[in-house]
């Protein structure tokens, strides 16, 4: 799921119509402060983040989502249509931004951006996956491993009894 962060309705309706139109799953917060809260509890492929915001702006929320072990990970995306000096765009990048759009924004170009971002999400999760099934896989080896060994003394005690 994409999760976009824009105070303006208008810009929230139209991405998410735009994405949802692609086959992408999203959610959207209106505000850095809900935006928090929902990466706290749900996982996101993605987040579209506006820079200009009341109250916590973008840069802000995106330092604080860094921060996040649970959220470390997750690509944000800036989209601005105030913020697009060069000094901007750098502090987009310094707080945890992975890429920078400036408004307007050419719709199949953020449409490419998305489905990579999206892309290196499924491939991740995937990866994470197989980790755990091999880590449960040594754990049970192991524990094969060990009763065999506990049957084999058993058994060595047994022979020299008799």
């Amino acid at each position: 799921m994409i999760l976009i962060v824009d105070d303006k309705p208008e810009n929230l309706i139209s991405l998410r119509k735009f994405l949802e139109s692609n086959n992408f799953r999203v959610d959207t917060a209106s505000s850095g402060e809900e935006a928090l809260r929902k990466v706290l509890k749900t996982t996101y492929a993605l987040i579209i983040l506006d820079v200009q915001m009341p109250g916590m702006d973008g840069f802000e929320v995106a330092e604080l989502i860094s921060g996040y072990s649970k959220t470390i990970d997750t690509p944000i995306i800036f989209l601005s249509a105030v913020n697009t000096e060069k000094k901007f765009i750098t502090k987009g990048y310094e707080t945890g931004g992975i890429d920078y759009l400036t408004k307007p924004f050419d719709p199949d170009i953020l449409l490419l951006k998305v489905k990579t971002f999206y892309r290196l999400f499924e491939q991740n999760q995937a990866m994470h996956q197989m980790q755990e099934e091999l880590k449960e896989e040594i754990k049970q080896r192991k524990l094969l491993e060990k009763r065999k060994m506990n049957l084999s003394a058993l058994q060595a005690t047994n022979s020299k009894r008799r």
